[in-house]
């Protein structure tokens, strides 16, 4: 499980880099469409499990 904080970025320049050729598929009117957006997510803390028990790590941000 991770927490952390969403944005929408709504910079077109980062949208043009990510933007893949199949997207197309999904966003008729390309990297311009109002329904294509990215979104960041920072990671604040995390819990896995390893040798059945569970595991907190705070702080993983970059």
């Amino acid at each position: 499980m991770l927490k952390g904080i969403v944005e929408i970025l709504e910079n077109q320049e980062i949208k043009d880099e990510l933007w893949q050729m199949g997207d197309i598929m999904y966003y008729k009117k390309g990297k311009t469409d109002p329904d294509y957006c990215v979104i960041k997510f920072t990671s604040i803390s995390a819990r896995y499990y390893s040798d059945f028990k569970s595991i907190d790590q705070d702080k993983i941000m970059n």
